[in-house]
């Protein structure tokens, strides 16, 4: 008796397995990396990881080290349309996700999600290039009329689209999308003046972003405790709460704090909480360096003070909300492979050209606190921003 045995079709129809056995596939794969490669299979195999993702933060594993991941660079590809997803501390390539479209500009990050803008219309989308989600919002206004005291009228006119935005929850996670997104966008108040961020936030729901007219000059947005934290040059610090089209403005610190040497150019909220800022300069060999401040909150006078270590913790800056993480849940090994971070370390790049030198300086780079030196990571090409690695 002959036992005959069926083989594979020429051409199987991957899509057709059935989801129970992917979720069995996907338990002998390690988060996150392998469930990039997973997900580019198919649309099915997509559905599956988010599936299981979901399982695992419905049963607290979330917080697990084995299901978490450091940020990621974005790297633009030769098609301008899509993006190379890259792991900095293992120096490996992911995989390429459509980060943005013909027609519109992608400039910052936040949750995972990405922020484009259209170069003509100026609407607004919210993507997640790796589940593909949109949220679609209002256009931003080309031009805005404001009403200052004394009757006064002012022009300012769109230039340049946001670099910094920050969402109050990621969408995915709130119930009905009740969410405020926060951004800055480059302005002017007319073509000879010079250029200068001004501020708007959305809430779901409404019709239109609210133009925040007495906050211009801001470097960096952070959402803490139901606030969110404008930094200004010159170490002014601002809250603003939001509720539909009404805001309030508090300022924090004084005016007497204002110090114009060490300007701060980054806002992050630290893993104990804290607010740091943080003030980067380049030396006479065109790297980086840094000085690190954490506002001290005082009962009736808040201040930053600069502080010499960062300890445990770990700092992603570039040009996308900047990220902190607790270094130890990551800890680096022998083996590249296991990727891991420097603790009391800041990641750093940002768009910069030498034209003198005919050299990109952007980066990426790691300043170490401890000794103040700065290595640059083994990446070529350049990288535009540091995404989350959030499928949902």
């Amino acid at each position: 008796m002959t036992t005959k045995i069926m083989g594979l079709p020429s051409n199987p129809d991957w899509r057709s397995l059935p989801t129970d056995l992917l979720h069995l596939i996907l338990d002998y794969l390690a988060p996150i990396d392998d469930y990039f490669a997973f997900s580019e299979v198919c649309l099915q195999w997509q559905h599956a990881v988010l599936e299981k993702l979901q399982h695992l933060r419905s049963n607290h594993k979330r917080h697990c080290r084995h299901h978490q991941h450091l940020p990621l660079l974005m790297r633009s590809l030769r098609d301008n349309n899509r993006s190379l997803l890259y792991d900095a501390m293992k120096t490996k390539e992911l995989c390429s996700v459509e980060s943005r479209r013909k027609g519109w500009s992608c400039e910052g990050s936040c949750d995972g999600w990405l922020i484009l803008v259209h170069e003509d219309s100026y609407k607004v989308i919210l993507r997640k290039p790796l589940s593909g989600r949109e949220i679609h919002l209002p256009p931003i206004r080309k031009t805005i009329y404001l009403e200052h005291l004394g009757g006064k009228t002012s022009l300012l006119m769109y230039v340049r689209p946001p670099k910094r935005f920050v969402l109050s929850v990621d969408p995915d996670l709130s119930r009905d999308d009740n969410f405020v997104l926060m951004m800055t966008w480059t302005s002017r108040t007319d073509e000879k003046d010079s250029l200068f961020n001004s501020i708007a936030f959305f809430k779901s729901g409404n019709e239109d972003w609210v133009y925040i007219e007495e906050l211009s000059l801001v470097e960096d947005i952070v959402y803490v405790n139901g606030l969110f934290y404008v930094l200004k040059r010159r170490k002014m610090l601002y809250s603003i709460s939001c509720d539909d089209v009404c805001y309030k403005v508090r300022r924090i610190t004084p005016l007497d704090h204002e110090v114009e040497d060490d300007p701060l150019s980054y806002l992050v909220e630290s893993p104990e909480g804290d607010l740091l800022g943080i003030n980067v300069r380049r030396n006479q060999r065109l790297l980086p360096e840094f000085k690190i401040y954490k506002l001290v909150w005082f009962s009736k006078n808040p201040r930053w003070e600069q502080v010499m270590s960062l300890g445990d913790v770990t700092l992603f800056l570039g040009n996308s909300r900047s990220i902190s993480v607790t270094a130890s849940d990551f800890p680096r090994s022998q083996t590249p492979d296991d990727g891991g971070c420097f603790s009391n370390s800041i990641y750093f790049f940002e768009r910069g050209y030498c034209h003198f030198l005919n050299y990109y300086i952007g980066g990426p780079y790691v300043f170490h606190v401890n000794d103040r030196s700065v290595t640059r990571l083994p990446i070529h090409g350049r990288p535009f921003l540091w995404i989350s690695p959030k499928f949902m």
